[in-house]
């Protein structure tokens, strides 16, 4: 298979297209086809080495996409090869495949794009952690949100509305 590899952090330079080689799924994992990886903010800094996850190298960056189910390991239940699904904080998703914990895959109907799947599940999730963890909100607040208009702001900013927040 095609992935990005990084062998030293830096400027965009430093991703490569090569050949890698993937494991089998061992238990409780599936391996994904993956047809879209997420682009984070966070990638820039796992590239520059200044990530507080992965930052080993040789490594493969990207934590989120959308694909679909290859082969499964011992003990999966959940999923079944073919099914449409996406992930969040799955180190390797810039590559063509990537095994995942089984149960961070999330099913993915068929009415929802892997584009739009891909590119929502990590900014979706940090954004319903700001409306409903950090801070419930709630009818009447006053919700000012930064660079509203981003990744992260825009999910906030409806969220917060659906909320009743001003």
């Amino acid at each position: 298979m095609k992935a990005i590899v990084m062998t030293a952090h830096g400027g965009p330079e430093v991703l490569r297209l090569e050949d890698a080689e993937i494991r089998k799924p061992g238990p409780g994992e599936a391996l994904i086809d993956i047809v879209v990886a997420g682009v984070n903010f966070m990638d820039t800094g796992t590239r520059r080495g200044f990530s507080g996850g992965m930052t080993d190298l040789p490594l493969t960056p990207g934590v989120e996409g959308a694909g679909r189910v290859a082969a499964l390991g011992e003990g999966v239940t959940n999923v079944k090869v073919g099914d449409r699904v996406a992930w969040y904080f799955v180190w390797g998703s810039y590559a063509e495949q990537v095994i995942a914990p089984a149960d961070q895959l999330v099913p993915l109907p068929d009415d929802i794009g892997f584009e739009t799947a891909a590119g929502l599940m990590m900014q979706g999730l940090t954004a319903s952690n700001f409306a409903f963890e950090a801070h419930a909100v709630k009818p009447g607040d006053t919700a000012l949100i930064h660079a509203a208009a981003g990744g992260v702001g825009l999910p906030l900013r409806r969220l917060c509305g659906y909320s009743g927040a001003g």
